[in-house]
This record gives C-alpha cells, structure tokens and sequence, in this order.
C-alpha cells in the first residue's frame, strides 16, 4: 500500500474548507495563494508518489511546478494535467480517489490560472514561422499555375511523416540545399514544357484496330489475374516507340462492354508506361471508366494529357540500330468481386463468364496541336503591342503577371524589376527569346514568394493572406482568380464572403486533396501499406506474380482490396462533409462507403460496381464509423493476428485526442515478455493479462488494454470474426488440392473456429463493454464532447499549418461550445474554423 504525504486529518480539513467555500459560491483564489492552499496540497495526497522526485510515471513531475504560470512557465504541463484531472484518467482509479469537490477545486484553480497566463503570454508570443510548400501543395500549386499537370513529387525528398500529425507545420517543412536544386531541376523542366517554341511542331500518330468477332477479341483475365497473352490482341494495347516526350497527347478509343447476366458494368483501366526488362513495372494511369453499352453500340471515349508524366524507356530501333524511347498504352479490365484467382481448375471457364470489355480501335496523337501556340503558352507569353513597340516593357508585364500569380498576391515593381535584370544578364546566352524568358521564369519558381505560405511575407495585405489559407486548407493549392479579385476587392473579411467561398471550394473537385492529405494524416493510416500480409493465413488477399523473375510481389497494375480500403476511408470522411453529418459517425455510422470488392470482403450483399460510395448498412454487418474500417484494422495489426495496442493507441490518438507516450526503452516487447509469438496468435487477451503482471508495463497496460480488446472481433485483415480456433490448433495454409479454391477454405477455416473471441474489458473508469458494438455505444454516450473536440482541433491546426499550444485554448473553447450548439456538423465547424480570428490572424510585419 502507498503511504500518501499527508495525515488524514489535514486532508479533512482541506476538503471541509474547500467544500464550504464551492459551497458558497467562492472563487479559488488564482496564483500563489491558491496554489499553497489547494493544489499543493492536492498533489501532495494524490500525485507525488508516482511523479515526484523519486519517479517520474509518464515523464511528468509536479513536485517542481510552481504556481507562476503567468510568466509562461511550463503552461503545456499544467494543460497536460488539466485535461487528465478533467477526465478522471488521474490520479488512476486502482488509487486513492480525491472527493469531487477536491477536483473541482483543482481543475478550476488551473483553468483560471491558465487564462491569466495566456492573456499575458499572448502579448509576447513570436511570429510564426514560415514554412514552405508540401509536396502535395507544390505541384498542385505548380498545376493550376501553369495550367496543366506535371507529376513532379516522386522527383522530390519525401515529405517528414509523424503519426497522427501533419506534414504542413513550419516546425516540419524546413527547406535544405537538395531541395533547392530539385525545385530548379523541376522548374527548368516545368518551364521547357510551358513555353513552348514558335514553330508548330510534327505530330506523331499511331492508331491500332481489332477485329470484333472470334476468340481473340474482347479481354479477360486468366487464372494469375494478368490478361491473356495471345498476339494481336487489344490486351497488349499499342506499342509505342520514338515519339515527342513533351507535349499534350489525345487518346481516342472505341469501346464496349461484354457484360454477364448478374454484372452491371465492366470497369477498364487506361495505363501507359514502360516495362523495363520485366523486372519492374513503371505505367501511370491514363483514366479510370465503367464501360456500360453493348457490343451492338460501340462508343468512342477520348483521353487528355502530358507525355512527360509516362515513363518510357530507349531500346535499340533494329537490332544493331540506334536507340528509340519505347512506351506502351494498355487497357486492362479491374472487375474483381472478391474471388478473382480463386484457384482450382475453373479459372479459364470463369474468365469467359465475367466481364469482358471489347476494344474495336485506339490512336493517340502528340503534341495536340489544334491551336498553336498552346493555351499554357499564351496565358504567359500573351499578344500585346508592346511586344514590337516597347520589347522591356512587354518582358516586365510578362513577368508581373506571373509572378503576381506565383506569388498568390501583386508582385510589387522592385520585385519585378529584379527579375528583369536577370532576363537582361542571361538574354545574350539564350539561343532565343523563348529560352531566356523559360529560364527567368524557371528562377521565378525557386523564390521563396513561391516555395512559401504566402501569409509569411511582410508583402502580403490580410485579404491576399486568407485567400492563400483558404484555398491550401481547402484545395492545397493556389488560390483561383474569383480568391484572388475577393482579395483585390478587400472583401474577405466578411463572415459572409467566406462561408459563401468556403462551401464553393468545397463543392469543387479540388477539394478532395484536402479530404485526402488531411484524412490520411490524422488517422495514420498509410502505414496500412507497409504490414505485411500473411499470404498463408489470407491467401488471395493480395494479389502476387506467382512465376518469373518477380514471384511473390505484388501484380503491380491490379488494384486490390487494400488500395479500395485506403479509398473507403478518404472517401467516408469526404461523404460526412458533403452531408454535413455530426463528426460522431466517426465512431459509427448508419452507412459505409464501399465496392463490390470491399462489400464482398465484409460481407455485405448487393453491392454491383468498382466505384465507391455510401452503402446503408444494418447491425448484422458489424460496420459503420471509422473504427471498424480496413484501413485502421490492418494497419494496427501484424498482418497474422490483430494487435489490440497498436487499436487502443490508434484509438486514443485518433479519435480521442490523447497523447500515448512511447513504452520507456527498458519495457520488454509485447511477445518477449510474454513469452510467446504473438504473430502466431489468433487471441492475446491472454498475453496481454500476462504483461500486465509486469510491473514496469502495468501502469501503461491499465490504460490501453480496455480500448484495444474490443477490437479482438476483427482479424488481421480487418473482417469480422466473432471466433477463433482453440489454443494450440495448427492451421493448415491454403492448398488447392486439398481446399479447391477459397470457398473450400472458408469452409475449413470456419470449421476450426470454434471458441468465441474474448472481447470483453472494462474501460478505464467506465462500465465492461463486450466487443466493438458495447464500445461504440460507450464511447458515443460517455464520450462524445472529447471525440468532437479532436477532430476540431485537427481540422484547425491542419487548417493553420501549426501545432495548437495552450496559447490556443479560448479560440479552441469558443469554436467547440459553437459546434456543440450545432450538433458538431462537420461541414459547418470547418466554415467556422475559416471565420475564426485564430484562422485569420496574419503574421506581424
């Protein structure tokens, strides 16, 4: 038993004061008085044992801590404690508990000292820092600046990732000498391909066409899920070789679509790239449609875009002759219901019975030259007077106008007369006009007015300010012409203006950069690609190369149910703010957001197509909210077993808002500790009870396990499984001979399990909920203003490009108890976040 620092009888009479003065309505006094008359005392009975000056439980001491929080000292701790006293998780309820007026005591004594501190600390807070473009916004930026797409990110260092935070804070996106000279190499190449050269260039045109009838016609998939070999077919698309490698192209195709009784459509996907020896496979995705017309009526689809994102490789023209650029535009079928590559012996009878699309013709030209010069080109290099009439008057408007668009506001005449200085200094090297001005420009998009948050610049006025942070927050990307005449006009200061641009950005299809860069980051779950998959224990789940040099990877062109998972994720978030639905459907909801392919692994029926979207669910299928999606499953599982820490910490960071802190170094693993592999267990209740007895591990374990062993009702691959075969069954790895296909061992494996799942816990300082239905229905009932707190504060410091401090917490209070009046619609608390001070503040010149 602990031996608590002080005697019961002074505890007695803390609380009968404390209570006579709540009593009385009285305020604890704020300060040193009421830090020697309360919170010491406090401390001292219930919290120095485990974080005082012989241990340090969660790296958090309070022995030290003074009351002078006015000065600044130390505010983030006191915050830190605050929330824990709040919440009850502290002092532990294995612990003696403080009376509730003790507490409350407490709590308000740290929330009015906090005000206090804040307002003073306000006065002296620095100026935020700057921070550079994301890679994201970088070439979405470097999109609509120019006016067509440039894949340029996989030129560019990764971005810094850290879980459950964002990539756009200034304290991650720092700026290094290799950055630099990738943006020019980029630059230089964005520019070659905008500015295009006077005379109308040669255009390369190729067309294929197959015959409609007998049995090389149409497509389909054999029994590895590539697409049949045989020659002459429009499976192997069209080969391409010495063509331009800058450019606009146009694909034209006449399709259509073979489509079995019980099959709604065939969906094909455009890929043009290269195959390099066949050991690795570089194609990018053309377009993405459903075909629907018969045979009977063909129709012809047309495809845009720039050469220079296909890769391509040179291979000899003749067998001795020079080398040529090779590419190949292929169409492939993607239908997959969930039993694609079953196995057994029915697989080239089954191919004949699925989906097929039939290809009558393909052409593609480039560079599209319909009118020359180009729309890019003239946007930059525009018809005027002043080109013949006054030459240096015509290159400084050239310039003003594009630099006053890269720099999302009016690039002032010193800036402008900088850069024209350095057209007059490389204008005698150039071979002609076009290449000097590529090249200047090229210099243009090095600056940091471009590679920086607009807001950063002294220059910017506060309406130029928010039309940048509008359009990264909402699109991460520049700011569109009507953001930047609102600037210009000085009218993005009115709450009404902005709610008017915030549901008009959002309703654009740009907006879904914002949906996803933000949803991926704050649910962490990218990692999802990195677990790898138990092929024995899930055969089928992804789909492997099973001969040649590239066995037991991954068929690279073949979207797979774990790409559709990452898509149901994004795509729910998206679905919530178009319906402006409460941020609590986060934990469940009446819909999910699924294919065919998805709702054939969950097991919901009905589902026809390859594109997603919101499906009604009932309770029988064990879905709805976040927290039962594949994504977050597999991604906080061993890809054997599920793992219920990796589901309680995602829960807690994610959805709750907490901060986990890392297991001290000295903690043994999980699996170490309890002496077994936990990759070979099918339930860990057990190993978990196990750890607990570990005294350095109990205190953390107390706090996890109650949240991550209801997720035990899902296996690794993220399905529902209420059981699980007994301790010590050996479960045999599929073999066709033995199961047929995976109907066969669905059955085997439903077969051996036979012991219910063990998903029963008790939350900390709650009721015992039994599986993921009795959680949701906790964590909805009891927790429900923390759940919508979170998703506010992340949606505002993903919105502001900063980390939220306790500088920040009366903007956060204001903006919650406003959202809470409003049901915490989703689509409405990110209006309000836009009109907030706290998004509107500009950085002091």
């Amino acid at each position: 038993m602990i031996i608590r620092k002080t005697t019961l009888a002074v505890r007695s009479i803390i609380c009968a004061a404390l209570c006579a003065a709540l009593a009385r309505g009285a305020e604890i006094p704020v300060g040193l008085e009421g830090y020697q008359a309360t919170v010491k005392p406090f401390f001292e009975s219930y919290c120095i044992d485990c974080h005082g000056p012989d241990t340090s439980k969660g790296e958090m001491t309070l022995h030290a801590l003074g009351s002078d929080l006015a000065a600044g000292k130390e505010m983030q701790q006191w915050e830190q404690i605050l929330k824990k006293l709040a919440s009850g998780e502290m002092p532990p309820e294995d612990e003696s508990q403080p009376p509730y007026n003790e507490r409350k005591a407490v709590v308000r004594w740290i929330e009015a000292t906090l005000r206090d501190g804040i307002d003073k600390d306000k006065q002296r807070a620095p100026a935020p820092s700057a921070r550079r473009l994301t890679n994201v916004e970088y070439q979405n930026t470097l999109r609509d600046l120019l006016g067509f797409e440039l894949d340029v990110i996989d030129d560019l260092p990764a971005d810094p990732e850290k879980f459950y935070h964002f990539n756009n804070t200034a304290e991650l996106m720092r700026m290094g000498p290799e950055q630099l000279n990738r943006y020019l190499d980029i630059a230089r190449r964005a520019m070659n391909s905008a500015i295009v050269d006077p005379m109308k260039p040669e255009v390369y045109r190729i067309r294929r066409e197959w015959s409609s009838a007998g049995n090389d016609s149409g497509m389909a998939q054999d029994e590895v899920g590539v697409w049949g070999n045989s020659r002459n077919t429009a499976a192997n698309g069209i080969g391409l070789r010495d063509f331009p490698t800058v450019g606009e192209y146009r694909i034209r195709m006449q399709a259509s679509a073979i489509i079995p009784r019980g099959y709604v459509e065939v969906p094909l996907k455009l890929d043009m790239g290269t195959d390099p020896g066949r050991t690795e496979t570089l194609f990018k995705t053309v377009a993405t449609l459903q075909l629907t017309n018969s045979p009977d009526e063909p129709e012809v689809f047309e495809f845009r875009g720039r050469i220079e994102n296909h890769p391509y490789a040179p291979v000899p023209s003749s067998k001795n002759g020079p080398l040529v650029d090779q590419m190949t535009l292929i169409p492939r079928v993607i239908y997959d219901d969930g039993t694609l590559n079953d196995g057994g012996h029915y697989a080239n009878i089954r191919a004949l019975a699925m989906p097929r699309a039939v290809i009558n013709w393909m052409e593609l030209e480039a560079p599209v030259t319909n009118v020359w010069p180009p729309q890019h080109h003239t946007a930059i290099l525009f018809e005027s007077p002043l080109r013949e009439r006054d030459p240096d008057g015509y290159v400084r408007e050239v310039f003003e106008r594009f630099m006053s668009r890269a720099y999302r506001r009016p690039a002032n005449a010193d800036e402008v007369e900088r850069f024209a200085e350095i057209y007059r200094l490389i204008r005698p090297g150039a071979g002609t006009f076009e290449q000097a001005i590529r090249e200047t420009l090229a210099m243009v998009l090095i600056s940091p007015q471009f590679l920086y948050h607009t807001e950063s610049s002294p220059a910017t006025n506060e309406h130029y300010a928010m039309a940048a942070k509008l359009s990264y927050f909402l699109w991460a990307s520049m700011p569109d012409q009507e953001l930047l005449d609102l600037a210009a006009e000085q009218q993005l200061n009115d709450p009404a203006v902005i709610e008017q641009q915030v549901l008009r950005l959002l309703a654009d299809a740009k907006a879904q950069a914002f949906v996803e860069n933000f949803t991926r980051q704050w649910l962490s779950i990218e990692k999802m690609k990195t677990v790898p998959i138990n092929a024995d224990l899930f055969p089928r789940f992804l789909y492997l190369v099973p001969i040649g040099e590239t066995a037991g990877t991954e068929v690279p062109f073949l979207p797979t149910v774990r790409d559709y998972m990452m898509q149901e994720t994004v795509g729910f978030v998206g679905e919530l703010i178009r319906r402006n639905a409460s941020v609590i459907n986060v934990v469940d909801s009446d819909f999910a957001y699924l294919n065919e392919r998805l709702a054939a692994h969950y097991g919901v029926e009905g589902v026809k197509g390859m594109k997603l979207r919101a499906v009604p669910i009932e309770p029988e299928h064990h879905l709805g909210g976040l927290l039962t999606q594949g994504s977050v499953l597999i991604g906080n599982g061993t890809g054997t077993a599920p793992h219920p820490i990796y589901r309680a910490v995602w829960l807690r960071e994610a959805i709750l808002g907490d901060k986990v802190a890392p297991p001290p170094a000295e903690v043994p693993a999980l699996s170490d500790s309890a002496g077994e592999s936990l990759e070979q267990a099918f339930s860990i209740a057990q190993l978990l009870a196990k750890h607990r007895t570990v005294e350095a591990c109990n205190d953390c374990h107390a706090r996890l396990d109650p949240w991550g062993i209801p997720f035990e009702d899902y296996n690794a691959i993220g399905r529902y499984q209420p059981k699980v075969p007994k301790d010590g069954t050996r479960v045999s790895r599929f073999d066709e001979k033995q199961h047929t296909d995976l109907d066969g061992y669905q059955a085997y494996l439903e077969s051996i399990n036979t012991v219910k799942v063990d998903s029963k816990a008790r939350v900390p300082n709650g009721p015992e909920v039994d599986g993921m239905r009795e959680l949701k229905d906790y964590l909805i009932e009891n927790r429900q203003d923390d759940i919508a707190e979170n998703v506010l504060r992340r949606l505002l410091s993903y919105g502001i490009g900063r980390e939220l401090s306790y500088l920040d917490r009366t903007e956060v209070a204001t903006l919650f108890d406003a959202s809470k009046a409003n049901d915490f619609r989703l689509r409405d608390m990110i209006v309000a976040i836009c009109e907030s001070d706290i998004f509107r503040e500009t950085t002091p010149e």
